[in-house]
C-alpha cells in the first residue's frame, strides 16, 4: 500500500464522514439557537452549489488517484478537497435554517450566538456617518471571533433581524 492510497482513502472516508454529519450538525445549531422567531429565505441555487462543490472535491480526489503527482501536490489536492466537502456540509446543513432565532442569528453558513455578541459598532456610530456602510450588512463585535459580517438579502430583511435581535436582548441596543 503505497502513502498516494492511503491519502484518497483518507480524503473519502472523511468526505462521507463530514456528509453524514449534516443531520448532527442542524440538530446541534437548533438547540443552541431555540426557536426560529423570523424567517429569512434560502437563496435560489444554493443546494445545486453546495452539491456541485461535493461533485468537483470528489472528482479532485479522483484526478489525484488517475495522475502522477508528487506526494506534496497529492496531500494538497486532498487536504483541499476535504476542505471543500467541510464548506459544501456546513451550507447543506444551515441553508434552510436562516432567519433570527431565540438565541442566535443564521445567514448563510455563520451561525452568532447572541451572547457571544459585545456590540454592533456601526450602530454606535451618529446616524449621518451610518448611511456610509450598507445597509443589508450587519457588523458585529464578537467577544471571541472578532468581527462578524452579516449580509442579509436587502435591508428591511437586516431591520427586521435587529428587532428580533434587540427584543432578545435589550442589553445589545445602542444607547442614543
Amino acid at each position: 500500500m503505497d502513502l498516494v492510497f492511503i491519502f484518497i482513502a483518507a480524503s473519502y472516508a472523511l468526505s462521507l464522514i463530514l456528509l453524514l454529519s449534516i443531520p448532527l450538525r442542524r440538530r446541534a445549531v437548533a438547540l443552541r439557537a431555540g426557536d426560529r422567531l423570523f424567517a429569512i429565505p434560502a437563496r435560489k441555487m444554493t443546494f445545486v452549489k453546495a452539491a456541485f462543490i461535493v461533485f468537483l472535491c470528489a472528482l479532485i480526489i479522483y484526478v489525484t488517484n488517475s495522475r502522477l503527482f508528487s506526494i506534496f501536490v497529492d496531500a494538497a489536492f486532498c487536504g483541499t478537497a476535504v476542505l471543500g466537502i467541510e464548506f459544501a456540509a456546513r451550507q447543506f446543513a444551515l441553508m434552510t435554517m436562516g432567519g433570527a432565532w431565540q438565541n442566535a442569528v443564521i445567514v448563510d453558513t455563520e451561525t452568532l450566538l447572541y451572547d457571544e455578541i459585545e456590540v454592533f459598532p456601526v450602530l454606535q456610530l451618529p446616524p449621518d456617518e451610518q448611511k456610509n456602510y450598507s445597509a443589508n450588512v450587519l457588523i458585529a463585535q464578537t467577544k471571541k471571533r472578532g468581527s462578524v459580517q452579516l449580509i442579509f438579502p436587502d435591508k428591511e430583511t437586516c431591520r427586521k433581524v435587529l428587532e428580533v435581535i434587540f427584543t432578545q436582548r435589550p442589553e445589545l441596543k445602542p444607547q442614543a
